[in-house]
C-alpha cells in the first residue's frame, strides 16, 4: 500500500482556497475518502484543474492511478463513485469534484 494511500493525499493549499471560495471544504474531504474507497489499492492525487473546452469552469480534480487495474476494477470503482458522491456532497456542489484516472 502506497504512503499516500496510508495517509491520504496531499490537499494542496490552491485547491483548499478554492474549495473555500465555492463553498465546498466541508466536501472536501468526503469525496476524497469517497474517491479512496471507490479505488483502494490506487494512489490519490488532489489538484486544481479546468475544463478542456469551458475554461471558466475549474475543479477539484481527484486523479487515480489505474495502471494496474482491470476494467471490471475500473468499472466498479466507478459505479461507487458515481452513487455515492450524492451521499457525500449536494448535487449542486458535485460539479466542482471530478473523478479522473492517470
Amino acid at each position: 500500500m502506497s504512503a499516500a494511500l496510508a495517509t491520504g493525499p496531499a490537499i494542496p493549499a490552491d485547491v483548499e482556497a478554492f474549495a473555500a471560495e465555492k463553498g465546498v471544504r466541508q466536501y472536501l474531504d468526503a469525496a476524497i475518502d469517497l474517491a479512496r474507497r471507490a479505488f483502494l489499492a490506487s494512489a490519490l492525487h488532489v489538484s486544481l484543474d479546468q475544463d478542456a473546452e469551458e475554461e471558466a469552469h475549474r475543479y477539484i480534480a481527484l486523479d487515480v492511478e489505474t495502471a494496474d487495474l482491470t476494467a471490471d476494477e475500473l468499472l466498479a470503482g466507478q459505479t461507487v463513485w458515481s452513487a455515492g458522491l450524492g451521499r457525500v456532497c449536494p448535487s449542486r456542489y458535485a460539479v466542482y469534484f471530478v473523478l479522473g484516472w492517470r
